[in-house]
């Protein structure tokens, strides 16, 4: 069920890119010109129940509401803002599925079940995830807070297997409207040896995402611990 939901999407949102570029083709200059551009109004006025500012979120629903491509920097009067990365992405239930690596924070293993994230307050979230492995059940608490300044994201996870770790790094964005996370996390021992994971967090689209996530063992190489796929439960 959650490849077939994530075969569809992806099918939509590659149809969704080939009718962009046919646009794109079709749109005259003058055409692209005769909407204004979206610049990020100047002020930061707060709204309640939201990380990003009034102005933040104003520039997100007028870039989303353009029916040409967005205009780069090289289009007259410097193109388009960018959209911020807005953190309420993560509310919600999310299916998680994923196959992990034999490491010392445990034997190889499916991993597969549910996350569900909440607002807190500021730009504060928490979650909680409960997911099957192979010989029972693994909790995940998280508690992560993003710097909209800085575009820097923070991220504590309490494991139940017996380890926690802190996640840091910055979000950044492209033209295409993906974000990623690239975070690494300070080292942790597992019986008698230290692990140290480095990763990215990949939001392809608002309906999923996917964290590739890569391992040290005892101060060697970072090699490949898997990628774990979030799928978004529609209400």
């Amino acid at each position: 069920m959650l490849a077939r939901r994530r075969q569809l999407r992806i099918t939509c949102l590659l149809v969704f890119g080939l009718w962009v570029a046919v646009r794109a083709v079709a749109q005259s200059p003058a055409e692209i010109e005769a909407e204004p551009l979206a610049k990020l109004q100047p002020g930061e006025t707060a709204v309640p129940g939201q990380c990003l500012t009034e102005q933040e979120l104003d520039l997100i629903g007028r870039l989303d509401a353009l029916t040409r491509p967005t205009v780069g920097v090289e289009g007259s009067g410097g193109g388009d803002d960018p959209a911020p990365f807005d953190p309420h992405y993560f509310v919600g239930v999310w299916e998680v599925e994923g196959v992990l690596p034999d490491s010392p924070l445990g034997a190889s293993t499916e991993f597969y079940g549910t996350e569900t994230v909440r607002y807190l307050d500021a730009c504060t979230y928490e979650s909680a995830l409960e997911a099957s492995v192979v010989g029972g059940t693994v909790t995940v608490s998280s508690r992560f807070m993003y710097d909209r300044r800085a575009t820097y994201l923070v991220r504590e996870e309490n494991d139940s297997r017996g380890f926690a770790f802190l996640k840091v790094g910055p979000v950044g964005g492209d033209p295409g409207g993906y974000f990623s996370h690239h975070w690494e996390a300070a080292p942790v021992m597992s019986d008698g040896t230290q692990v140290r994971l480095s990763g990215r967090t990949f939001m392809v689209s608002p309906y999923s995402y996917e964290i590739r996530t890569r391992m040290s063992v005892d101060g060697g190489p970072f090699v490949n611990y898997g990628t774990v796929r979030w799928e978004r439960v529609e209400d």
